[in-house]
């Protein structure tokens, strides 16, 4: 059995440059993931699914970073990770921020880890009310 608090750091540190192949090696080739906050039905692929939403988040904050603030070692291979994602704002969000401000947006993920070190399962949650307000005029 693989650390799994080892292959969650990795994946986060992949996260945090930015380099989504690295992430994509880390998950098994049918693992899904869900963004909870896109619908309670928001469970897809990784591969061909999530993977497009971690190009894309770069491309639209390119100083996009992802600082671990907790790891917890949960029931079996399950690793438990409060997550802040941060970065400059591409344009005026009324509430949260002028053009270029640095926003900090705290995440929660459920990782589940094979007994061969892959990730099969990946959910993810989020203040959705400042993401949806950051999304129609910036994104």
């Amino acid at each position: 059995m693989k650390d799994a608090k080892k292959v969650a750091q990795a994946f986060f540190k992949a996260y945090d440059t930015h380099d989504v192949e690295g992430m994509l090696a880390l998950c098994t080739d049918d693992a899904q993931g869900r963004y909870a906050p896109y619908g309670r039905n928001s469970v897809m692929p990784i591969h061909g699914g999530l993977d497009g939403i971690w190009h894309a988040i770069p491309q639209a904050v390119p100083g996009f970073k992802v600082e671990v603030v907790e790891m917890l070692l949960a029931e079996g291979n399950t690793v438990v990770a409060q997550v802040i994602m941060s970065g400059p704002i591409p344009a005026a969000v009324p509430g949260i921020g002028k053009k270029g401000d640095v926003v900090f947006i705290p995440h929660a993920y459920i990782l589940r880890i094979t007994l061969e070190g892959k990730i099969s399962r990946l959910d993810c949650y989020w203040d959705n009310a400042a993401i949806n307000s950051i999304k129609p005029s910036a994104l």
